[in-house]
């Protein structure tokens, strides 16, 4: 039975809503860069960060159910996101790419941040 929203910490919330916005952006900016088509490796990197989206918006979900291994988890592929995205930034892109990209970053890294909280800890352990 999932937890009423009275029950799970406002944190574990904001937390979701950073990582889901961080997603859908994630997500997106993939979709640009495989229309962009050519290189073999433009396509490698749009299908990464579609996979890195949609995978980033599953974690945050089963994480707001209470569910402490998938948090744990997707602080891992969200600061692997950061890393793979800033690698990006260094390679070179346009002042929108560099926007999403941005603010991708800063809501990953904020996610994690605060799914790393005492109180939501607390409440993970509660729920195992």
């Amino acid at each position: 039975m999932p937890d009423t929203p009275a029950q799970r910490p406002r944190i574990v919330d904001t937390a979701f809503w950073c990582w889901v916005t961080a997603a859908v952006l994630i997500a997106a900016l993939g979709m640009l860069t495989l229309s962009q088509g050519g290189a073999p490796l433009v396509i490698v990197t749009g299908v990464l960060l579609i996979a890195a989206g949609l995978a980033q918006g599953y974690l945050a979900g089963r994480a707001r159910r209470g569910e402490a291994r998938f948090a744990s988890a997707g602080v891992g592929l969200a600061m692997a996101s950061v890393a793979f995205m800033a690698l990006l930034l260094l390679l070179g892109a346009g002042i929108a790419v560099i926007a999403i990209v941005g603010v991708s970053m800063i809501l990953l890294i904020t996610g994690a941040l605060l799914l790393r909280r005492e109180p939501v800890r607390e409440w993970f352990g509660a729920k195992t």
